[in-house]
């Protein structure tokens, strides 16, 4: 039988995905960083953290959302004194 709880942990799974990628890119720009010979190569690299940051943190807030909804729907919270 499928639940919504069972919605919501597939969707957190995949933006946990999400989120293993975008650090691993971060990893490599920073290699790259390291490694750069010349100003283009480490700037291009810094670009590509600096997006790899922001998945990070939009795949962070739609995790927490769809957390909150399913404690929300569970009555773990009460959703008034947020």
């Amino acid at each position: 039988m499928k639940t919504t709880n069972n919605v919501y942990i597939k969707e957190i799974k995949a933006q946990i995905r999400v989120i293993n990628e975008a650090l691993k890119r971060i990893q490599e720009a920073e290699k790259v960083q390291d490694s750069a010979v010349n100003n283009r190569e480490y700037n291009k690299a810094k670009d590509e953290a600096i997006d790899a940051s922001s998945d990070v943190m939009i795949a962070l807030e739609e995790a927490v959302r769809l957390a909150s909804a399913m404690g929300c729907g569970m009555r773990y919270t009460n959703i008034t004194r947020l």
